[in-house]
C-alpha cells in the first residue's frame, strides 16, 4: 500500500482541497507536503543521500491515508465521470473476446 501513496500528484491533491478544506488547513497541507525530505541509501554505499521529494504524501504521517482516500475518491469520481458521458455520446466500450 506505501508504493500507492508515492503515486499522488500534490498539485492535484491541493487543488482538490481546495474546496473541502479551509484557507489555514490548505496551508497546513501545502507545508507539509512541500517540506518532505527522503533519506536513502544507495546498496552498498557507505551514506546515505537526503533528498526533496515533490511526489507522494510523506509515509508515517497520520494524515497520508486521509489524503490518499481523498484523492483516490476523486480519481474514481473522474473514471465514473468519464464513462458516463462516454455513454451519453453514443461511445461504448466493447469487450473484447
Amino acid at each position: 500500500m506505501s508504493a500507492a501513496f508515492d503515486t499522488i500528484n500534490r498539485e492535484t491533491l491541493l487543488k482538490i482541497l481546495e474546496d473541502i478544506v479551509n484557507e489555514d488547513e490548505h496551508r497546513i497541507i501545502r507545508f507539509l507536503l512541500s517540506n518532505t525530505i527522503i533519506d536513502t541509501k544507495i546498496i552498498r554505499a557507505t551514506e546515505k543521500k537526503p533528498f526533496f521529494s515533490n511526489v507522494g504524501t510523506p509515509q508515517g504521517d497520520s494524515l497520508s491515508p486521509v489524503l490518499f482516500t481523498i484523492y483516490l475518491e476523486h480519481a474514481l469520481k473522474e473514471v465514473g465521470l468519464v464513462r458516463r458521458l462516454r455513454c451519453f455520446s453514443g461511445h461504448r466500450h466493447r469487450r473484447s473476446r
